[in-house]
């Protein structure tokens, strides 16, 4: 009896120090369950029994500077099912359908389409998505049929009504690595967040066969349409601009070439055109390295266009006059094992600083740099905006670099007095050049209207006339004056610059260019025009400055 009273006993101990632990772990259990993986599990529960519909943000507009659009947005629709309600055979409902309904790019005959159709009918889901982009009239034909469980959807697509005009300003709409829409390069790019807007939501309960539950949960989340764009472009110069260049393009034998006009007074970029370019609506069929702006994306060596600046700061510190004789322009100039020549071998001793931009004489410039020194010239190039984005609004646009003045080596100093050895952007350069233009006031280029431009002073009322004339004098005297056309008032430099290959320049292959403002004396635009590689020759005074006056004097009429 005692034997068994001890056993008893000893099973009661037992139970008794396991109770606790058994509901010790449960406790556990229930912690992990509800606290630790609650959320993921409330997600999941949710994801189950809801029914989530996207409602699409119809995209803004980008617009020219008159309201024409160059980018636009069309309402199209889509098209689904709600299977309980429909009170016809799935086969009828195609044949009706068919009738309504254009054969694409997914289904290109109507057999096809047919075949697409059933397939998505077969589908289990009672709620079915049958064809995507939908025009207005497929809609009312559809609709006309009064087909019960038949619904629509808005749906928006990017279309560019000029198709390949102004593609680098705009860039494009394509689909991220979630397929959602997003704009790249361009203004397109960098407005994307903008012009998207913010699609809605339709959130559902549903049932186990995904039927939705009438006195479920609802939400309802109205989507916000993008924001339009109205930007700086004038459709009738960019349009004057792309047909020249192509044209010059041809007649040149460049392999590429852009222009840039800038308004003086206002920063406002009117015109930026560049060959090869694309269709922004069908930019998956052309190369990609199209895409980027090689006016904002593509760093170069700017040669020759790029001595007025330098001209300009040394006038500025009045270091030099326009009469200001060079005392080291009898020959070429030695630093160390580099040599400096002139670009057509010719030399004039106690040359002028007006003759050395009439002749683009790079053994002057080297005069006007020394004078200036490379604190002085760095801190220069820095003013007329060089080494930093210009904050155009473009998306792929970068700096480049401009050296301090502790960086500079005699050589240096002297190849990047004519334009050499130094690396900016288009849209740098006629930035610069247009602060000349500006009575020496720097003013940020713009892409949209109604922002505000950086300014700050750089030059000298006086210094501004002085090197205006100069150049001026150049267009009027210089290598280029056979293309100015009768009456026309320009202040202009030519340009010609080697393209450095693997540690050297090529001497065959060159950008031609031709930067200026007009008229001269109260101007109204500032514009460039490059070539690279033109083939009928290699001088910007025989390709780019006949093309820019060509384009100047459309923009005069």
């Amino acid at each position: 009896m005692l034997n068994k009273l001890g056993i008893t006993h000893n099973r009661l101990r037992v139970i008794t120090f396991l109770i606790p632990i058994v509901f010790f772990i449960l406790i556990l259990r229930l912690f992990y369950w509800m606290i630790l993986r609650g959320p993921e599990l409330r997600a999941k529960s949710e994801r189950q029994h809801q029914m989530v519909t996207i409602l699409k943000a119809k995209r803004g507009n980008i617009f020219d500077s008159d309201g024409g659009i160059l980018a636009g947005t069309k309402n199209l629709y889509h098209l689904f099912i709600y299977k309980p309600q429909l009170v016809v055979s799935a086969s009828d409902l195609v044949e009706q359908l068919l009738s309504s309904l254009t054969p694409d790019k997914e289904a290109s005959t109507e057999s096809d389409l047919r075949n697409y159709l059933n397939g998505r009918l077969s589908l289990k889901s009672n709620w079915v998505s049958l064809k995507h982009y939908l025009s207005a009239e497929e809609k009312e034909k559809i609709e006309s049929q009064k087909i019960a469980g038949l619904g629509f959807e808005d749906e928006y697509v990017r279309f560019y009504p000029e198709a390949s005009m102004a593609a680098q300003i705009l860039g494009f709409v394509g689909q991220d690595a979630a397929g959602q829409e997003q704009g790249y390069f361009g203004i397109e790019g960098y407005f994307d967040r903008v012009l998207k807007g913010r699609e809605g939501k339709v959130r559902t309960e549903k049932d186990g066969e995904g039927n939705p539950i009438l006195i479920g949960n609802y939400q309802f989340l109205h989507a916000v349409e993008g924001k339009s764009i109205h930007t700086t472009v004038d459709k009738k110069i960019q349009f004057i601009a792309e047909g020249m260049l192509k044209e010059g393009l041809v007649r040149y034998g460049a392999l590429a070439g852009n222009v840039i006009v800038m308004e003086v007074s206002t920063g406002k970029v009117r015109a930026m055109a560049a060959f090869p370019n694309y269709d922004p609506g069908k930019f998956s069929e052309f190369d990609k390295s199209a895409y980027k702006s090689p006016m904002t994306a593509d760093l170069f060596e700017p040669g020759s266009i790029f001595k007025p600046l330098v001209m300009a700061a040394a006038l500025n510190e009045k270091l030099i006059t326009p009469e200001t004789q060079c005392d080291i322009c009898s020959g070429p100039i030695n630093i160390g094992k580099y040599s400096i020549k002139t670009w057509d071998g010719k030399y004039y001793p106690s040359t002028s600083m007006t003759s050395v931009i009439v002749h683009s004489d790079n053994t002057g410039m080297v005069f006007a740099a020394r004078k200036l020194g490379p604190n002085k010239l760095s801190n220069y190039l820095k003013k007329f905006g060089l080494g930093t984005k210009t904050g155009i609004e473009i998306q792929e646009e970068v700096a480049g670099t401009v050296r301090d003045g502790k960086e500079y080596g005699d050589i240096d100093l002297a190849t990047n007095s004519f334009g050499q050895g130094i690396a900016i952007t288009p849209i740098q350069m006629i930035t610069a050049l247009n602060t000349i233009a500006n009575n020496g006031k720097y003013i940020s280029p713009t892409l949209i209207e109604g922002g505000t431009p950086a300014t700050w002073d750089v030059l000298s009322p006086e210094a501004v006339s002085q090197i205006t004339q100069m150049m001026i004098t150049g267009v009027d005297s210089g290598e280029a004056k056979w293309a100015k056309p009768v009456g026309m008032s320009v202040a202009g430099k030519t340009g010609t610059a080697q393209i450095p290959i693997e540690g050297h320049y090529d001497p065959q292959r060159t950008i031609a260019s031709f930067i200026g403002f007009f008229p001269a004396q109260n101007p109204r635009y500032t514009m460039l025009v490059s070539l690279r590689e033109p083939q009928t020759s290699q001088w910007g005074s025989e390709t780019a400055a006949p093309l820019w006056f060509g384009i100047a004097k459309q923009l005069l009429l």
